[in-house]
């Protein structure tokens, strides 16, 4: 497995500090998988708004539908976050 070093938030500061602030404000947590981009907050907020528009705009799925999908990419994928 690869390892990616991310920045903790403790330490962060600047642009990666007021990224993940927002994504804190938003979700109420910080996923790992927008960790591992905090070197490059541009991307993690590309991320996270891709994630959202996903996950949250109208597509016929519910959100715990959207969920159970996201799941089992992840395990197929093998994804640790």
């Amino acid at each position: 497995m690869a390892f990616i070093k991310t920045v903790k938030y403790a330490d962060s500061q600047g642009p990666v500090r007021e990224a993940y602030d927002q994504v804190f404000e938003k979700r109420g947590m910080f996923p790992n998988v927008l960790a591992v981009n905090a070197a490059r907050p541009h991307i993690m907020k590309s991320i996270e708004s891709h994630s959202r528009i996903v996950m949250q705009t109208e597509s016929g799925l519910t959100g715990a539908e959207r969920q159970m999908i996201a799941a089992v990419v992840l395990g197929i994928n093998e994804c640790v976050y």
